[in-house]
C-alpha cells in the first residue's frame, strides 16, 4: 500500500511540474471575492460523504457572508469532484494550485487521496485543511496539510482502552478493506493484550458491499463478546441487521465514523445499544455543536452528520485564517500552524507540529433509537 501512495504522490507532482509548464493561470474571481477550494467526492460511491462535506463548508461561507464577509469581500467556496478517487484528486489539486485566487483547500475526503495530492499543495504552498482522512501516514505528508480529524492510530488505542473499561474479554474486528480500515485493525490490535482483550477474528469487507453473512458466521463461531466496526455507517447498519438475523447477539462498537441519522434510519431496533466515539454531538455541553446542527437544519432540512461538522470547521479555521492574517496562501499555513484551543462544533481544537489535530472524543451510545452520551 505505502509503494502504492508512493507512486501515486510522485504522478501527482509530475503533473502539477508539468500543468505549470503551460499558460498561467489567471484569477477566475474578482478582487471582491475570497476563494476557498473544496475538493470532494461528490459523484461516485462515496457521494453521500461529499454533499457532506459541501453542505458543511458551504454553511460557513454563508455565514460569515451574512455577517458583511471578510472586510466586505464575499467567501466563495468552489467545488471540485474528486470522485474519492486518487488519481482523480490529483487533476483536482492541480487545477487549485495553479488558480491563484484560491486561497487554501478543504479535502481531501479519503487518506490516499489526501497522501497522493500532498506533495502538489506543498510545492505551491497553498494548504489543504482534511475533514477526515485518518490514515497515520498522513502526519507526515508535508507542512500544508493539516486535518480536523484524529488519526486511526488515536481512535482505535482509545476503543481498545474503552473496551477494557466496558468488560469486553474477546472482541472480533470487522472492518473496511482501504487504508482506512486497516489501519484501524492494526493498532486494535496492537492495543488488544495490553488491555487484557483477545482479537478472535478479523473480517474484511469492501466499501459498498451489502453481504456480510460468510464473515458474520464466521465470527459467530468464535463466540465474542463484542464486535468492532472499523468502517462507516451505511456497512455499520447492515452489519448489525445481519448479525441479529445470525441471532449473533453481541455489543457493536466503532469509530466517530459511525455517527449519523443514517445509521439510525437504516439500522434501526438493530443499533440499539451501539457504543462509538464522536467528536460532533449536539446533545451534550458543547454550545457550537447544538448551534451548528440547528443552523445546519434550517439550511438544509437535514440534521448534520459528522463530516458536515469536520467540513465545517475545516473551512472555518481557514476563514478564521484569512480574518487574522489576510488573503495570503502562506500566512494562512502560518497561522494554522499555532491555531490553540479553537472552539467548534467538534469539540475544541488545536493543531501539533504536523497539523494533526489535538482535541477530545465523546462516548455515545444509541438509546431509545437516538445517539445519547454513554454514561
Amino acid at each position: 500500500m505505502k509503494k502504492t501512495l508512493s507512486v501515486l504522490a510522485i504522478t501527482g507532482l509530475l503533473a502539477g511540474v508539468l500543468s505549470g509548464c503551460g499558460a498561467g493561470s489567471e484569477s477566475k474571481a474578482d478582487s471582491n471575492t475570497i476563494r476557498i477550494g473544496l475538493a470532494a467526492p461528490i459523484s461516485g460511491t462515496e457521494a453521500q460523504y461529499g454533499t457532506a462535506f459541501k453542505n458543511g463548508a458551504e454553511l460557513a461561507a454563508a455565514q460569515i457572508n451574512e455577517a458583511g464577509g471578510i472586510n466586505g469581500k464575499k467567501v466563495e467556496v468552489v467545488v471540485q469532484d474528486d470522485k474519492g478517487d486518487s488519481n482523480e484528486a490529483v487533476n483536482v489539486a492541480n487545477k487549485f494550485v495553479s488558480d491563484k485566487s484560491i486561497l487554501g483547500v478543504v479535502g481531501h475526503f479519503n487518506s490516499s487521496a489526501t497522501l497522493a495530492t500532498a506533495p502538489i499543495y506543498n510545492k505551491s504552498k497553498i494548504v489543504q485543511v482534511s475533514p477526515s482522512s485518518s490514515a497515520p501516514a498522513v502526519t507526515d505528508a508535508g507542512n500544508y496539510t493539516f486535518r480536523v480529524i484524529t488519526t486511526d492510530a488515536f481512535q482505535a488505542d482509545y476503543l481498545a482502552n474503552w473496551s477494557k473499561e466496558l468488560g469486553y474479554k474477546k472482541v472480533a474486528l470487522i472492518y473496511e478493506q482501504s487504508d482506512f480500515g486497516l489501519g484501524l485493525l492494526d493498532v486494535y490490535k496492537k492495543s488488544a493484550p495490553a488491555n487484557g482483550i483477545e482479537v478472535v477474528a478479523a473480517e474484511a469487507y469492501n466499501p459498498g458491499d451489502k453481504d456480510f453473512s460468510t464473515a458474520l458466521t464466521k465470527i459467530k463461531d468464535k463466540q465474542p463478546d463484542a464486535i468492532f466496526i472499523g468502517g462507516f455507517y451505511n456497512e455499520a447498519a447492515l452489519i448489525s441487521q445481519q448479525a441479529k438475523k445470525l441471532n449473533l447477539n453481541v455489543n457493536f462498537i466503532g469509530v466517530d465514523s459511525l455517527y449519523s441519522q443514517a445509521l439510525l434510519g437504516l439500522g434501526k431496533e438493530s443499533v440499539e445499544g451501539f457504543k462509538l466515539i464522536g467528536f460532533f454531538y449536539p446533545g451534550g455541553d458543547n454550545a457550537e455543536a447544538t448551534k451548528f446542527d440547528e443552523q445546519y437544519q434550517a439550511k438544509y432540512n437535514s440534521k448534520p452528520d459528522t463530516y458536515a461538522a469536520y467540513s465545517y470547521v475545516a473551512t472555518s479555521v481557514i476563514i478564521k485564517a484569512i480574518q487574522e492574517k489576510g488573503a495570503d496562501r502562506e500566512s494562512i499555513k502560518q497561522y494554522l500552524e499555532t491555531l490553540k484551543d479553537y472552539k467548534g462544533p467538534t469539540g475544541t481544537i488545536s493543531f501539533d507540529k504536523n497539523g494533526d489535530v489535538v482535541t477530545v472524543p465523546s462516548r455515545l451510545t444509541v438509546k431509545d433509537g437516538k445517539f445519547e452520551l454513554y454514561q
